[in-house]
């Protein structure tokens, strides 16, 4: 409104620069001293310039703001389809009643793939579904489950005994109590269930090396004793087991060790003089080693011709609970001739007088 009175009464309003005060004056030279550096075009285009660079700068934030999104969710679908590839595993399926299968099957197939223009035999294939961003990779294994003891005698209760000693002597690869115990148990199920002494042998050596303090020390050495003797290295066998005698752990084991000592004389060597000795401190011994020991001593005695003990060594030995070899000791003392039994022809000729 009071642009459209001043142009109807045509004069301009009062300016600041006009006025004679103070502040007009100021105005009037300062205006004569900057006339020279004010445009108004130039004022125009700088301006714009300013306005140009704020939109160009607002636009460089929100293209580096897409890119990094973009980047953000390419790593996120390819680590999806990393971690989530199909992987082909025996899983339990749920058998559905018969009445739904065809039905499922049908409604399956066809969002699987749509029905082609074939013939109405033909059953139409099935297509596999398009796949998007990286490859899918092939199937891969599940990771394998730590050996463990349990599963070690897993397959000792298999009745597969080499894949039992594979089994330990992985676990041995390791530290510690466990692989002293692993270690022992591939050994002894090579000498007993594999009938492998030179291997049992073998792996005793490597045991004695790694834990020379061992706290299996005893067993490792009667295994040991036991494989040279099943290997034929009777003198070997013989010279240890005497070693693990005059030793305090070997006290123990005496009368195994004894037992063993006779077997080796009285079968190998066919030296019952030697036999014998070892067969003594065994004498009234309950169980298989009493057992073996007292009838071989019999058997002993009497291949060295001392009748009058073998004979008595028979009676001994049918005196116990638990002769295991009872027969085979009757028939033995019945051949052994006796002085004050008559024979059977003289007990005859008694009669008959």
């Amino acid at each position: 409104m009071s642009r459209a009175m001043t142009r109807a009464s045509g004069a301009e309003p009062p300016r600041l620069a006009s006025r004679d005060d103070r502040a007009g004056q100021l105005l009037r030279e300062a205006e004569q001293a900057f006339r020279s550096h004010l445009s108004a075009d130039r004022a125009w285009k700088r301006f714009q310039v300013r306005r140009q660079r704020r939109w160009l700068a607002r636009l460089a934030v929100l293209a580096a703001t897409m890119v990094a999104a973009a980047l953000i969710a390419r790593d996120r679908f390819a680590a999806r389809g990393s971690t989530e590839a199909p992987i082909l595993v025996a899983e339990h399926v749920v058998t559905a009643p018969r009445s739904l299968v065809p039905r499922r099957a049908a409604v399956d197939e066809r969002r699987i793939s749509p029905p082609t223009a074939t013939s109405g035999s033909a059953r139409p294939a099935l297509r596999a579904p398009p796949t998007f961003g990286p490859a899918l990779r092939s199937p891969v294994a599940p990771p394998e489950e730590p050996l463990t003891d349990a599963t070690c005698r897993g397959w000792v209760g298999q009745a597969r005994p080499d894949r039992a000693i594979d089994c330990y002597q992985t676990i041995a690869r390791q530290s510690g109590i466990g692989a002293e115990v692993a270690l022992y148990e591939a050994a002894r199920l090579s000498a007993e269930a594999l009938d492998d002494a030179t291997h049992a042998l073998a792996l005793l050596e490597q045991h004695g090396e790694r834990f020379p303090n061992s706290v299996l020390r005893v067993e490792v050495q009667w295994l040991k004793i036991r494989s040279l003797e099943r290997a034929g290295k009777l003198d070997d066998a013989l010279s240890e087991s005497e070693a693990l005698l005059d030793s305090p752990v070997g006290r123990t084991l005496a009368p195994k060790l004894h037992l063993l000592r006779g077997r080796i004389y009285m079968g190998a060597r066919h030296d019952c003089a030697r036999a014998l000795p070892e067969y003594v401190g065994l004498l009234g011994e309950p169980g298989p080693a009493g057992d073996e020991a007292e009838f071989n001593r019999a058997r002993c005695l009497e291949r060295l011709q001392r009748l009058d003990e073998a004979r008595a060594a028979y009676e001994r030995y049918l005196g116990r609970a638990d002769a295991r070899s009872a027969e085979a000791a009757r028939t033995r003392l019945n051949a052994i001739p006796n002085p004050a039994r008559p024979s059977p022809a003289e007990h005859s000729a008694e009669e008959q007088l």
